[in-house]
């Protein structure tokens, strides 16, 4: 198993990390935000680039150097309320695309170098609709208003969290014995987890209903509570007609030490939340029978993983790690640390339940030239039109302390 990393674009003017990023069902990338220097955010301009255009381009020789295969879509207000309907510029904030409605979601992050969130009003869901007033290049924001955004229900403000949209899928296409759907969740959950307040870290998991415009409370992620973990929400192969529910996944972050912490002998855990019943659940994947396991990591990429071929009924990926932070800075988020550039399978059999699955890491061969080691980047992905899943890496962290400037996309060879 390999992945090849090829490169789109490269172009000073979107040099960033700590940044938001998602991909349409039609392979645009949107580009959000973040910073160019330590807490400092950068234009609050939504940036688009069509990555199938971008990777026809490399195909006949070029990357992307200048801005001709960007879109930089314009803002226009979705309400005539007094209060602005533009989001501030902000870093450490998250976002989820839903291909339904053609709309982004923005929640959370901050604003300044000192690390209080931003206000409850600026903190919270935004939703991008594009296409605003009939024209392709301009987009309408609006900042949706939850019905119970001042109860206990509601989320703490943060960043550095992570967040997954979870829900009824739709067109579904069955591969083997798995249930796929390409690159198309239903209006659902918006999932939230952890992430760092105004002090401290936090480890719980809350869900806004995109249809009723409430938050609920979920159960709290097994310890520590940490920043820069990273979810996904993937569908299991099942050992019987009856298809599995979606679960969330999550593995790594940081809680004053990069996580999962590394035990002599031990092997390294995976958190699962199972919707339905509310409860987490932790699991120990086998390890790579050659590299072990992935090495200890935060603000990295984590992604559901669907594809039409199969190693064998045994074992099915469901997840792809990557890249991220293996030994943070002593200057803190002012610096930068040691970085990962690996890139890892997680496989699970078909069972009767998630619990009862056998997993196992699988570490990916690099075909080709492989991206600098980085973090501080949002984990992004979509699904070919023949239901290939494609990783996005944007932007981040390097160990120079520099901002990357470039845009790749990696497609893994089963």
């Amino acid at each position: 198993m390999s992945i090849r990393w090829t490169l789109l674009s490269s172009l000073s003017s979107k040099a960033r990390s700590s940044h938001c990023a998602a991909v349409t069902s039609a392979g645009q990338l949107l580009f959000y935000s973040g910073e160019l220097r330590p807490r400092v955010p950068v234009d609050g301009s939504l940036h688009v680039l069509d990555l199938e255009a971008a990777s026809a381009s490399v195909e006949k020789g070029s990357v992307a150097k200048s801005d001709s295969l960007w879109r930089v879509l314009s803002a226009v207000s979705a309400s005539s309320s007094k209060l602005t309907q533009v989001p501030e510029p902000r870093v450490g904030a998250s976002a989820v695309y839903d291909p339904q409605g053609n709309n982004l979601y923005v929640w959370g992050g901050r604003g300044g170098v000192d690390m209080a969130p931003l206000d409850r009003y600026q903190s919270g869901i935004w939703k991008a609709h594009f296409g605003a007033l009939g024209d392709a290049d301009k987009l309408a924001w609006e900042r949706l208003e939850c019905a119970n955004d001042d109860s206990v229900e509601a989320p703490a403000l943060r960043s550095y969290h992570s967040s997954v949209l979870a829900g009824v899928r739709a067109s579904p296409a069955s591969f083997g014995d798995r249930l796929i759907v390409q690159c198309s969740w239903c209006q659902g959950k918006l999932y939230i987890h952890a992430g760092c307040p105004a002090s401290g870290r936090l480890a719980a998991l809350h869900a806004y209903d995109l249809n009723t415009n409430k938050w609920q409370q979920c159960a709290d992620a097994p310890a520590e509570p940490r920043g820069g973990t990273a979810i996904a929400t993937v569908a299991l192969p099942s050992s019987s007609s009856v298809k599995h529910e979606e679960v969330i996944i999550r593995f790594g972050g940081f809680a004053g030490y990069e996580l999962p912490k590394v035990t002599d002998g031990a092997t390294l855990p995976l958190d699962i939340y199972t919707p339905s019943n509310n409860t987490w659940a932790t699991i120990y994947p086998a390890a790579d029978p050659d590299h072990r396991f992935p090495g200890p990591r935060s603000v990295h990429g984590l992604i559901p993983f669907s594809s039409p071929a199969s190693p064998g009924s045994h074992e099915v990926p469901v997840a792809l790690l990557y890249h991220g932070e293996g030994d943070a800075s002593a200057l803190g988020h002012a610096g930068a640390g040691k970085f990962w550039d690996d890139a890892w399978l997680l496989l699970a059999s078909p069972s009767s339940s998630p619990a009862s699955a056998d997993w196992k890491w699988k570490k990916l061969a690099t075909a080709g030239t492989k991206p600098e080691g980085r973090g501080w980047f949002p984990s992004t992905s979509y699904v070919t039109p023949e239901g290939k899943t494609r990783v996005v890496l944007t932007g981040g962290l390097l160990s120079s302390n520099a901002r990357s400037e470039e845009v790749w996309v990696g497609d893994v060879q089963l």
